[in-house]
């Protein structure tokens, strides 16, 4: 790895770890406050769509001359708000708090992967950096998580949070510390020479067959990752396992993740990443639906190993696709973010839902069988319909 390369890659990191530390006692705390169980779930998910929502606009503003002023702004009012969790007393200072929250952290990581893009050194193997930079959002967020408890079980609720906006404002600072982009200093062929495209152009450029193929691998292979975190619990009590286990088996999966990420691009580069992309959701989806096939710690903890290895190969070659394969003087890269960055959100946002309404048709044990199922043939579906969209209008230039 480069060292201009690393420097790109630690305010990922501390994003990540920010946002981490605060999710992760978030719920307790707001159990403390004596909010309604009822309420808690609705409240901590403002945040998710207010990231939602942030993403499009944050790359359609996007531009590599402007990305430091918007990294600085966005990284202010994200620390800010991770700090006023400490001054909340009710339902709707939380719900104000955290909308504030999730739609800067939209804006910011948005923007941040097109900075990161563009920013990269010309030296630079890009299947390798885009490998770092996906093990570094892994790296955030098991980093995030481990150091966050940590803080929470010494020190308590308030020190955690104060400790999450601390981060924050350790990735803002690095900005401080960076060069240019290239196309800052150098003339970027795919820098921008129009206005800022509107909203609707920049929507359908969901159109462009390039951009469609990595929506879609992005939207399901969340919605699989989800199905799987979310009722490993569910499905791990059932069969007689401990929490303690289950636990370590989502443990070692986003370890697994964060380790894999950055090795990956060799194996991408070898394998090619279109290939991957495609063939790697369904071989990780076959993992998934052995779940119901063990009963015991040691055989589920090595099939999750393999559907985390799995998972993180396609991350990185969906995300290279991302890079290599849509032309950024027909699509922005801003905008291009913003609509990868959206398409994992909704896959975070259905799978819960989508697997929940599984789980009541067919149960826990089947619902391992039947999501995973449901979703390859979906996968397979759309990739086939991406054949014959029509490529959107020129949507303008990052």
């Amino acid at each position: 790895m480069k060292p201009g390369t690393l420097k790109l890659c630690l305010p990922i990191m501390a994003m990540t770890a920010q946002q981490t530390a605060a999710s992760l006692v978030i719920p307790p705390f707001l159990d403390d406050l004596h909010f309604p169980i009822s309420a808690i779930g609705t409240l901590i998910s403002v945040a998710p769509f207010l990231a939602l929502t942030a993403r499009l606009p944050a790359g359609m503003i996007y531009q590599a001359h402007r990305a430091r002023a918007l990294m600085l702004a966005s990284l202010s009012v994200l620390s800010l708000s991770t700090l006023l969790y400490i001054f909340v007393s009710t339902p709707l200072h939380f719900a104000l708090v955290q909308a504030a929250n999730g739609f800067s952290f939209g804006i910011a990581t948005t923007i941040y992967l097109a900075f990161f893009v563009d920013a990269l050194p010309p030296d630079e193997e890009r299947h390798h950096a885009m490998g770092y930079y996906a093990g570094s959002l892994a790296t955030g967020y098991s980093a995030g998580g481990f150091a966050a408890g940590y803080v929470a079980d010494r020190l308590g609720y308030i020190a955690t949070f104060k400790f999450g906006a601390l981060l924050g404002l350790l990735g803002l600072s690095m900005f401080f510390f960076m060069g240019k982009a290239p196309s800052q200093t150098h003339g970027d062929p795919h820098k921008a020479t129009g206005a800022i495209p509107s909203f609707w152009k920049s929507l359908r450029s969901i159109w462009d067959p390039k951009i469609a193929s990595v929506v879609v691998v992005a939207l399901f292979l969340n919605m699989l990752h989800q199905i799987g975190s979310t009722f490993l619990p569910l499905y791990g009590l059932a069969v007689g396992l401990t929490l303690t286990e289950v636990g370590v088996i989502r443990g070692i999966y986003s370890l697994c993740n964060a380790i894999t990420r950055p090795l990956s691009g060799p194996v991408v580069k070898r394998l090619g990443h279109q290939m991957l992309s495609h063939a790697g959701l369904p071989i990780q989806s076959a993992f998934i639906m052995l779940v119901p096939m063990f009963h015991h710690f040691v055989p589920l903890l090595v099939v999750f190993v393999f559907a985390g290895f799995l998972r993180a190969l396609v991350i990185v070659s969906n995300v290279i696709s991302m890079v290599e394969d849509v032309d950024a003087r027909r699509v922005s890269r801003g905008v291009v973010s913003g609509i990868y960055n959206a398409a994992q959100d909704v896959g975070n946002i259905l799978g819960p839902s989508v697997g929940g309404l599984i789980a009541s048709l067919v149960g826990v044990a089947k619902l391992f069988l039947a999501g995973p199922l449901i979703i390859v043939a979906l996968l397979f579906l759309s990739l086939w319909s991406c054949r014959f969209v029509k490529p959107s209008i020129r949507s303008g230039h990052s």
